[in-house]
């Protein structure tokens, strides 16, 4: 007979999913006159083109007769690379224009180039994500009259991060159901002849996810994420490697333009009845309950699923049968013998 004795083993773990990339937009068909101020703040690239988070654009026009109208500068703007972990961006744009007439600023109607009227108000916000192939078409125009005052336009562009989602409450597992029919030897024991089914329960409780907002930055504040996001659990029960047991719970949604919010995953429970007659005495089974939290984002359409966070719970068992059910069973086979030579 096998004489090690297994411990009791109660394994955990968990693992957290943090993604932090940054954000970045590329500026490209840069287009305008030579004669003009042009800076830009907040960014070590070059003016004209390059890889920016934040920018601004401000074009002056100081000759002394005046420009007439034509000293128009534009200039297109992609996302570039990083974003979230689905490569969601959001970009933001503004501006301010001089009054002198026919002196403007102007910013993109939509994701593809198309540009509003001259001047709009407020802030201008757009999704999109990273190998989108949106662009945005910013413009100004300079129309200063002759020996008129200093004329300036300005545009500034951001990009930020979707909001991300983070694990407030990281998800329990739990195991119960399996007895131990020897309380003098350390660890479990379970005696296939007096316990040929065991009924395992197992369980995945408590998770709750936050959501933040889009982070301000250099010219504009936080706002509430313009992407929906869903999350959801799944679990699997597994006997010595082999899944025996799934199931999920049901999809947690935040939604488009919903403000910074904590809400809970639904938890999972279930039981198994596992047959111990396909095992040998001596046999050690491993039961491991995985877990995974996983995020769906979404930008126009489905963008693709991670883990935000996964972990596990094992336990471990020796299948014998009991000492004491040994010598019962030696003792009665002795006395059969002396029994039979008796008869003899």
């Amino acid at each position: 007979m096998l004489t090690l004795r297994w411990f009791a083993v109660a394994l955990s773990g968990v693992i957290l999913v943090s993604v932090t990339p940054g954000q970045q937009f590329l500026v490209f068909n840069n287009s305008g006159p030579n004669n003009v101020d042009f800076s830009i703040s907040q960014t070590s690239s070059g003016p004209t083109s390059g890889v920016f988070t934040n920018a601004e654009w401000v074009l002056r026009d100081t000759s002394a007769l005046g420009t007439g109208n034509g000293w128009r500068w534009s200039r297109d703007i992609a996302p570039f690379s990083s974003g979230d972990p689905f490569g969601r961006l959001v970009l933001r744009f503004s501006g301010s224009g001089s009054t002198d007439a026919g002196s403007y600023w102007r910013l993109p109607s939509n994701r593809f180039g198309g540009l509003t009227p001259n001047n709009p108000a407020g802030v201008a916000t757009f999704t999109t994500w990273v190998g989108s192939g949106h662009f945005f078409r910013t413009e100004q125009l300079s129309n200063r009259p002759a020996f008129g005052g200093e004329l300036e336009t300005r545009i500034r562009a951001q990009a930020n991060n979707a909001a991300s989602l983070s694990v407030n409450v990281a998800p329990v597992a739990s195991i119960t159901g399996i007895p131990d029919d020897d309380l003098v030897n350390p660890g479990l024991q379970v005696d296939k002849t007096s316990n040929p089914t065991i009924t395992i329960s197992w369980s995945v409780l408590g998770a709750q996810i936050f959501r933040g907002q889009v982070a301000g930055g250099a010219y504009f504040g936080a706002i509430n994420s313009p992407f929906r996001d869903d999350v959801y659990l799944v679990a699997e029960l597994k006997v010595n490697g082999n899944t025996v047991q799934q199931g999920s719970s049901t999809l947690t949604t935040f939604s488009v333009n919903e403000g910074p919010a904590t809400k809970s995953i639904g938890v999972g429970s279930n039981g198994y009845t596992l047959d111990l007659s396909g095992f040998n005495v001596g046999d050690v089974v491993t039961v491991r309950v995985e877990y995974a939290i996983r995020w769906d984002g979404y930008h126009d359409v489905y963008a693709g699923t991670v883990n935000l966070t996964s972990g596990f719970q094992e336990l471990q068992f020796e299948v014998v049968p009991e000492p004491t059910s040994l010598m019962v069973l030696g003792t009665g086979l002795a006395s059969l013998l002396g029994f039979v030579r008796r008869r003899r």
